[in-house]
């Protein structure tokens, strides 16, 4: 599965650098969607407010705080052990990649603040973050595995399809941020670091508790 992710990552990234296929499906993509001068619709003011919500520096700072309390909480550091390494990776390869990628975006050619539109923060981070607090709520409730795993990969289609819809950002913008966002939980969760595994003794199953 990583090695699957890494390929789609790879090739996509390199479409967009040297121009490629995703370059031209995302001007079709973008004459297909409305962007910001369809005027205030229903449609677009609720795009809008998923990407307000969808903030980067909001969600990792909700996500980090979500695991500290649960830390205190519980009295175990595992939230924050599986959290911070996803949290730190995410934003470290987002901006390496806006960094060394020049490429502007739907709205403007121009890149903005010497970051470029590849890869969608919004969208690496909503797909990182969704996914994180899933596998929080997984190891308290899991039973509800799959419903807090649904959940996350519904809102994270909610924020890319409203990127791409008020042309905030191009198609291959939040695919390739899809395929970095998963390989990201993968190596993180699965392997080779398992975080996971490291949460995944039940809090509430009368271990031993530091402190306690």
């Amino acid at each position: 599965m990583a090695l699957l992710l890494a390929v789609g990552l790879v090739v996509v990234t390199t479409s967009v650098v040297v121009g490629g296929p995703t370059v031209r499906v995302d001007d079709v993509v973008k004459n297909l969607t409305p962007g910001q001068d369809a005027g205030p619709g229903a449609l677009g003011l609720l795009a809008l407010v998923v990407v307000d919500i969808a903030t980067p520096a909001l969600c990792v700072a909700l996500v980090a705080a979500f695991a500290v309390a649960l830390a205190l909480l519980q009295r175990r550091w595992a939230p924050v052990l599986l959290a911070a390494p996803a949290l730190a990776l995410l934003t470290g390869t987002v901006l390496l990649g806006k960094a060394v990628i020049p490429r502007g975006g739907p709205i403007s050619p121009e890149i903005i603040g010497g970051l470029g539109s590849y890869p969608s923060g919004h969208t690496a981070t909503a797909l990182v973050c969704a996914g994180v607090v899933a596998e929080l709520v997984s190891r308290l409730h899991p039973r509800r595995r799959r419903l807090a795993w649904s959940l996350a990969v519904a809102w994270t289609l909610v924020v890319a399809a409203s990127l791409v819809w008020l042309h905030f950002h191009w198609l291959s913008d939040v695919v390739g941020s899809m395929f970095l966002g998963s390989l990201l939980l993968w190596l993180l969760l699965r392997w080779p670091l398992r975080l996971g595994a490291r949460v995944a003794q039940p809090w509430r199953d009368g271990g031993p508790i530091p402190g306690r």
